[in-house]
């Protein structure tokens, strides 16, 4: 399945060649021109990287990038600026960036730190502690107090996803297009296994759940 990627640049020429090279690098690229743009993308998709420009209109990378952290989006983000002072980088990576490239930059260091971050998240994507329970995705189980449940291929895809992006609901069609890497409506299969995994979380007395409104999303259980 090939990762996703949002660039977010104003500059349209530079967002072009940009997008052209990570295709050209078997990436799928979704481009946005100002940081309000990139902040509807990321409420609607799930990407495994987002690489994001400091000055742009309407909302700069660094306000759009802080609005995401807040939203529990934790998708590593490289930030690209024309700036090389060391205050500019500091304010970015307080805010949460993952990785920092000064305009103009190399192409092939671009594509290495892209590979970098996604590697690294994807090692660090493992264990996890969700309200009162536990989900360790490397041994695909679920966990509490109460008991251990070993969990299929899919529940553990789906799970991590919401993990991932708590306090962002993500649509059934979404969960599949990322998991089957499928853009057709969504089956049956994503509702039967949300159905498994909120059967575990009831088991486990979890204190959250995973809720079903216009899509999934981790919440706190109300009591």
């Amino acid at each position: 399945m090939k990762e996703k990627i949002l660039l977010a640049e104003d500059e349209r020429e530079l967002a072009k060649a940009v997008k052209a090279i990570l295709n050209y690098s078997n990436y799928d690229v979704e481009v946005a021109y100002n940081g309000k743009e990139a902040i509807n993308f990321v409420k609607e998709k799930v990407f495994d990287t987002i690489i994001m420009d400091i000055m742009m209109p309407v909302m700069d990378g660094i306000d759009a990038l802080k609005e995401m952290r807040k939203m529990g989006i934790h998708t590593p983000v490289i930030l690209l600026t024309a700036k090389s002072q060391i205050d500019d980088k500091v304010e970015g990576l307080d805010a949460g960036a993952n990785d920092y490239l000064t305009k103009p930059f190399d192409k092939k260091e671009l594509l290495a730190r892209i590979r970098a971050l996604i590697r690294s998240d994807n090692e660090k994507r493992h264990k996890y502690n969700i309200g009162n329970i536990f989900f360790d995705k490397g041994a695909s189980e679920l966990s509490s107090s109460k008991a251990v449940f070993h969990l299929n291929s899919k529940e553990c895809d789906i799970l991590e996803i919401l993990v991932n992006n708590q306090q962002k609901i993500i649509s059934a069609n979404e969960l599949e297009r990322i998991i089957w890497n499928s853009e057709k409506k969504a089956s049956s299969g994503i509702p039967m296994y949300i159905s498994y995994l909120q059967n575990k979380f009831t088991a486990l007395d979890a204190n959250v759940i995973i809720s079903n409104e216009n899509g999934y999303k981790l919440e706190r259980k109300v009591w």
